[in-house]
């Protein structure tokens, strides 16, 4: 039985290397294949990393560590091979958790292109400000959907840094589509008089 639970096991690890070495090559391809991409920044939950990836590599880096130490050379593979899957999965978690602004629109998930919110999608966008950066919504509506049905909010933070720049991007993209649109002039004490 301890055989079996054994060959199980290293089934399981060299199984979780591949998926998660696709899983990184998939991410980066869908990187190198944006383009004209105008601004991108981190957005991880831990200072623009991602969170439970970076635990985990940083987990295996240190009982890798403690594995060299003491010289455990039979669990040296096993660890080797842990160390590959949390690096592969802190490549493609980090790449997936950056925000891409682009010609074409928002990227909201680099791993699932489909999600991409064309320019012209975007209705309205209001902006709140906070001490480290703005954090914009953006009402939107899903292609070959009523309005009702395919409506759609995309809340996104944007750094201090990148704040000036995301908004020189947003002035050219969405400009055209608001400047046609004017507020009437409501005269609110005739209102009331009738």
């Amino acid at each position: 039985m301890k055989e079996i639970l054994l060959i199980f096991f290293q089934g399981t690890i060299i199984l979780f290397t591949i998926a998660s070495t696709l899983l990184a090559g998939y991410s980066l391809q869908n990187k190198f294949r944006l383009r004209n991409v105008r601004l991108n920044w981190r957005a991880g939950k831990m200072k623009g990393y991602p969170l439970f990836a970076t635990l985990f590599l940083g987990l295996i880096g240190a009982l890798s560590l403690v594995v060299y130490l003491i010289k455990d050379v039979p669990n040296f593979p096993i660890f080797a091979a842990y160390f590959w899957i949390g690096g592969m999965w802190f490549i493609s978690s980090y790449l997936a958790s950056k925000h891409y602004i682009t010609d074409h629109g928002i990227v909201k998930n680099l791993n699932e292109p489909s999600q991409t919110i064309p320019w012209f999608q975007i209705m309205d966008f209001v902006e709140r400000e906070y001490g480290s950066g703005s954090e914009f919504t953006f009402t939107y509506s899903e292609m070959d959907k009523s309005l009702t049905q395919g409506y759609k909010q995309l809340r996104l933070f944007v750094p201090q840094g990148k704040r000036k720049a995301f908004k020189k991007v947003l002035s050219l993209k969405l400009k055209s589509q608001f400047e046609e649109e004017t507020i009437p002039n409501i005269d609110l004490r005739k209102i009331q008089e009738d």
